[in-house]
């Protein structure tokens, strides 16, 4: 299977989000609709969440210098930060405003059924680049179920696009349901009550995603099954009698360090001790996803 790259998932959600933002705010206009309006700010919070993330994720692959030995790759962390702060503010907050000024005061809603043809456009385009990123998470640890990969993967500009984008698709099915309902009843308050649900999902989701930028920023390890494996890997190297500390941490987006000790058999050499030390990195980094750098250190239990 091909690995889907980072650049190719942000940038197909950054030209969904084009156009989720042009249109939608057109036939805002025109139908005097809150949820289309509400959904051309869910795309203006998806076009500047994948620009920002794009930006992230080109900074992050700067080479290593001497004030930045491990590279840049943990900036992407920042970035996809400064997205989700944006998504919960520019989308959640003003759609939420939007959908009770239309409770409050309801406006005339005309041609209706242009909504509902770009809600259903949305839904398809937003659809696949959430299938898109989706491709991309599950090619990261496929021993690990889905879920456990949603969790614990470090790419993070995957997952804030993947989660702009179910939200774009959850957004425009609500929105079709909204507008039934007026449809069906004439009511305004659907309209705005869509809205408002729209806003609202923003907000949760934005906060999922700062969540877990934020365990990434603080150092978060990879998870214990992982641990178990990094640790499984070393153990089979020949002459490696136990592991005696093992720590981990993200330098970025699907790159992690991985700092081992191991206490070996007596009466090796030094460059026995070398050879050994080589193995067990290339043991690690052949049989743990992820692993860019590791670093072995040898020692004697206490």
């Amino acid at each position: 299977m091909n690995q889907i790259s980072d650049s190719r998932v942000v940038i197909t959600s950054l030209l969904v989000s084009v156009s989720d933002v042009a249109l939608n705010f057109i036939v805002g206009l025109v139908t005097g609709s809150t949820v289309m309006f509400s959904q051309a700010l869910q795309g203006l919070s998806d076009l500047v969440t994948a620009g920002v993330v794009y930006l992230g994720v080109r900074r992050s692959r700067r080479q290593p210098d001497e004030r930045h030995p491990f590279g840049y790759g943990r900036e992407i962390f920042f970035w996809v930060l400064v997205a989700g702060i944006f998504m919960f503010l520019g989308t959640g907050v003003v759609s939420v405003v939007l959908g009770v000024q239309q409770i409050i005061e309801p406006q005339l809603l005309e041609s209706i059924w242009l909504a509902f043809a770009m809600l259903t456009f949305g839904l398809v385009t937003n659809g696949y680049s959430f299938g898109l990123a989706l491709k991309r998470i599950n090619s990261d640890n496929q021993e690990e179920s889905l879920f456990h990969r949603l969790l614990n993967s470090s790419m993070i500009e995957t997952k804030a696009t993947l989660l702009v984008d179910f939200m774009g698709t959850i957004a425009a099915f609500l929105g079709l349901i909204a507008l039934s309902l007026f449809a069906l009843t004439g009511n305004e308050l659907f309209d705005g009550a869509g809205a408002v649900v729209v806003g609202v999902s923003m907000m949760f989701a934005s906060l999922l995603l700062i969540r877990d930028v934020k365990a990434l920023i603080v150092g978060r390890a990879v998870s214990l099954q992982t641990l178990k494996d990094i640790k499984k890997s070393a153990m089979s190297v020949m002459g490696v009698l136990d592991v005696l500390d093992l720590r981990t941490m993200y330098l970025g987006s699907s790159r992690l360090l991985v700092l081992i000790e191991v206490h070996l058999q007596d009466g090796l050499e030094t460059n026995e001790i070398e050879q050994i030390s080589d193995v067990i990195k290339d043991q690690i980094k052949a049989f743990t996803p992820n692993v860019s750098r590791v670093q072995v250190e040898v020692e004697t239990p206490e």
